[in-house]
């Protein structure tokens, strides 16, 4: 990275962009770990809904272990990792939780498909229950397909909730092929960002 980058939130939309453009497999989504209530740690592949100023927008029910485990102990660190541009982010900061109305406004805009899972949870079986058979999910989400034709007519869950992941540290790491990567490290204190690069 030339010296002249010095907002990586910038940095990361724009490697985004191009991933998306790539049809890179991991492009719309994310890896967050958070802490489980005995200290251990927890990592799974979220959706990533969005990237305005220094936040990272994510949804969840409020019926996942993810949910709990934030209220619990807000630490996180959120993982972009786009193979496609050969780039990684590792990502540090505070916890955020969005207001209702704009939860409900962005699940406006899911896919169709995305809208149905959540509505099962809600009207058949809460998210990580047991499932007696892969057919009782299908014969659901039929079921709700043909209670909700119109994707616009799918209510919101009332389970569904978002937060923002606001970055303070970002750590990006430049895949070379050739092994010799290039590690940048921004912490964001007094309104703006401090670079170092790092060993890699």
């Amino acid at each position: 990275m030339s010296s002249h980058h010095t907002d990586p939130i910038l940095e990361i939309i724009a490697s985004h962009q191009k991933a998306i453009a790539l049809h890179d497999v991991c492009a719309r989504v994310c890896f967050l770990a958070t802490v489980a209530a005995d200290g251990s740690a927890r990592v799974r592949v979220m959706n990533l809904n969005g990237i305005s100023g220094r936040c990272f927008e994510l949804h969840c029910s409020e019926q996942s272990e993810k949910w709990q485990q934030l209220l619990h102990n807000p630490a996180y660190e959120l993982l972009l990792w786009w193979p496609s541009v050969a780039r990684q982010y590792r990502i540090r900061g505070e916890l955020k939780i969005m207001p209702q109305f704009l939860v409900e406004k962005s699940w406006s805009q899911a896919p169709y498909s995305f809208k149905l899972l959540d509505r099962f949870y809600q009207e058949y079986q809460p998210l990580g229950s047991q499932l007696d058979s892969q057919q009782v999910l299908l014969e659901g989400l039929n079921n709700l397909k043909r209670k909700y034709p119109n994707p616009q007519d799918v209510p919101p869950p009332s389970h569904l909730r978002g937060f923002y992941c606001q970055a303070c540290w970002i750590e990006a790491l430049y895949i070379d092929k050739l092994r010799i990567h290039q590690r940048h490290c921004y912490s964001y204190t007094d309104n703006s960002w401090h670079h170092e690069l790092l060993v890699p």
